[in-house]
């Protein structure tokens, strides 16, 4: 289902607003608090929208208002609409040599934990006048924000449902055998079969989530299965897990760093074929790119090069 059609001469960016602004804040008495405006003013103008697209947006229930599908969709749609006026009034108001706006950035949870501050010192730095908005979360989760448009550009996973945005591939990244030193002795280094990894009960993020689908798919490929000691969908929790000696885990190569010091963990590289996953920055096929936007996601590949670069190296 399409929004674009939806929308009439009638619609006022002050509608859209109001939307938002209930839907995160799930009242219009909260949100009125939020937006300096009487709870009959905002629910006037949101009977107008409905009206308007012929759809109702909102509905109440036991957890308070909660958007309808259409009004999901709307929700989407309107952050991405609202930040381009604003990004239209940022350049307005500055020099045309000037980069100014906002740009909102959606990382993959692991990625996030090397990349987000890198990324935002840098715009900082070279950009004082952006305003950087990073999403942290996992990769399937993140990408309906891509393709609506509520994020501007992304670093996610390789899916099936990635193949519905305009993608740029950054590099195949393997995954290894982490684990306290108390757990698995045997020395650092030496490559693990599945058969091996079969027998340490694991840590892992819970489905959907790129490293639990690469595993299933490896091991269903031996007809076998592996141990799951606890799902954690925190990078850093799981990490901390690891090296607390509450499990082993199967970690992206991104994330080794944080395994350190590694006198006290083992990371052993996994000796199978196809267990990767494949890191991309993703964007809303033929979005209008505003002069911020285009600008980040320059500095963002440069730094997923350079992060990534101890890897391609050893390729």
């Amino acid at each position: 289902m399409q929004i674009e059609p939806l929308f009439g001469p009638d619609m006022e960016l002050r509608q859209l607003r109001y939307l938002i602004a209930v839907i995160d804040a799930q009242s219009i008495t909260r949100a009125c608090d939020v937006l300096h405006v009487v709870p009959s003013a905002v629910s006037h103008q949101l009977k107008l929208l409905e009206q308007e697209l012929q759809s109702t947006l909102l509905v109440r229930g036991a957890l308070g208002v909660q958007p309808t599908a259409t009004g999901r969709l709307l929700y989407g749609q309107a952050q991405a609409i609202l930040r381009q006026v604003a990004d239209a009034r940022a350049c307005v108001q500055v020099e045309e040599s000037q980069v100014a706006g906002s740009v909102s950035v959606a990382i993959a949870g692991s990625i996030a934990q090397v990349l987000a501050v890198p990324l935002l010192a840098a715009c900082r730095e070279r950009w004082p006048a952006v305003i950087l908005s990073i999403h942290e979360g996992l990769s399937g989760h993140l990408v309906e924000g891509v393709h609506s448009g509520r994020f501007d550009m992304g670093v996610l996973y390789a899916s099936e449902a990635t193949a519905k945005l305009e993608t740029r591939p950054v590099v195949r990244e393997p995954f290894f055998f982490g684990c306290a030193r108390a757990l698995a002795p045997e020395a650092d280094g030496k490559p693990m079969s599945l058969q091996d990894l079969a027998r340490h009960p694991l840590l892992l993020p819970s489905l959907p989530n790129a490293t639990r689908g690469a595993l299933d798919r490896a091991f269903a490929a031996l007809d076998t299965g592996y141990q799951v000691a606890g799902e954690v969908n925190s990078t850093a929790t799981q990490i901390g897990a690891v090296r607390a000696g509450l499990g082993a885990s199967v970690l992206p190569w991104i994330s080794l760093r944080m395994l350190r010091p590694r006198r006290s963990t083992v990371i052993r590289p996994l000796d199978v074929e196809h267990l990767y996953r494949d890191v991309l920055t993703a964007t809303k096929p033929q979005a209008v790119r505003s002069r911020a936007s285009a600008m980040v996601l320059a500095q963002l590949e440069h730094l997923l090069r350079d992060i990534y670069a101890p890897l391609a190296s050893h390729r």
